[in-house]
C-alpha cells in the first residue's frame, strides 16, 4: 500500500483494525520516523480504543481499554538492556496474552518470542518516492 501523509497511513491502521482479533500480535517495522506510531493511532482508533495513543517511546508499554479486551502497544526503541528489561517489565505476559491485541514497535530489539496461539502479522514500512509518501507492506 502507498500512504501520501499522515491521515491516510492512520486510515489504512484503522482498515487493518477491522481484521484485527484478540490474541493478534502486529510486529512494526521500519525506521524512525517512518509512521509506525501514526498506524498505531489508526489502529487505535478503529478498535474503539479508550483514548489514542502517543508514540510510547518514553513509556515502552501502554494498555488501553477497548470494547472486548485490551490494546498493547509496545515501542522497544528505547531498551536500555533488553534482555534484563523485557522481563522485568512483564512483556513476555503482554505478548502472549489472548485476550488483548499487540502492537510492537522495534520487534527486532526481542532476544525471542514466547510461545502464542494467536496470529502473528507484521507490517514494513519505508519512506516513499514523494515527499511524505510511505511504502506500507503487510504479510501473515
Amino acid at each position: 500500500m502507498i500512504s501520501n501523509s499522515a491521515e491516510q497511513t492512520q486510515k489504512l491502521g484503522e482498515g487493518i483494525a477491522a481484521k484485527l482479533q484478540l490474541g493478534d500480535l502486529v510486529l512494526l517495522k521500519g525506521d524512525l520516523g517512518a509512521g509506525k506510531t501514526t498506524f498505531v493511532q489508526g489502529i487505535a482508533k478503529g478498535l474503539n480504543a479508550e483514548l489514542r495513543p502517543n508514540s510510547p517511546s518514553f513509556a515502552i508499554a501502554t494498555e488501553y481499554k477497548i470494547p472486548n479486551g485490551i490494546f498493547c502497544h509496545i515501542d522497544l526503541y528505547r531498551l536500555d538492556n533488553p534482555e534484563i528489561d523485557i522481563d522485568t517489565l512483564g512483556l513476555p505476559e503482554m505478548l502472549t496474552d489472548e485476550k488483548a491485541i499487540t502492537v510492537l514497535e522495534w520487534p527486532e530489539r526481542l532476544q525471542q518470542m514466547w510461545e502464542r496461539k494467536g496470529r502473528t502479522i507484521e507490517v514494513s514500512f519505508s519512506y516513499g518516492t514523494g515527499e511524505g509518501q510511505r511504502e506500507i507492506v503487510v504479510s501473515l
